[in-house]
């Protein structure tokens, strides 16, 4: 049989603080720490170090809530983008009233304005919107 040396143990302790391991490597790194008390105080110090960089398992709940904040974000991304696209457009169109045709831009500045700065806040929005997707 393999001796197990505390090199070994050092490498899967990870794993076997985050519960990833299998039932009969935990009882060997229990066993190894019982027998070692010196090497499981290091080890426990140790982990609390580490205690911030190892991930938590997650539940199907969890993945599940990810899943559906995702796509809400994605959704609301796909909003502003519509809008933020409507609103730059928006200044550049037209009017047509009796008989006449008569651009947004030249014809009623204020408005075409309003609606430049709606485009520009919603180009905002969706910058941030993307930022907070690539979390994900």
């Amino acid at each position: 049989m393999m001796n197990i040396t505390s090199n070994i143990i050092q490498d899967i302790l990870p794993l076997y603080y985050s519960a990833e391991c299998s039932s009969d490597t935990k009882l060997l790194v229990e066993e190894f720490l019982h027998s070692n008390p010196g090497f499981a105080k290091t080890a426990a110090a140790d982990f609390k170090t580490l205690k911030s960089t190892i991930p938590l398992p997650l539940t199907p709940t969890d993945e599940m809530n990810s899943l559906i904040k995702a796509r809400k974000l994605l959704r609301a991304r796909s909003y502003v983008l519509g809008a933020a696209i409507f609103f730059s457009l928006a200044p550049f169109s037209f009017l047509y009233t009796e008989g006449k045709f008569y651009w947004l831009f030249s014809q009623s500045l204020i408005s075409a304005s309003i609606y430049g700065l709606l485009g520009v806040i919603c180009w905002g929005g969706y910058f941030i919107l993307g930022h907070k997707t690539s979390d994900f």
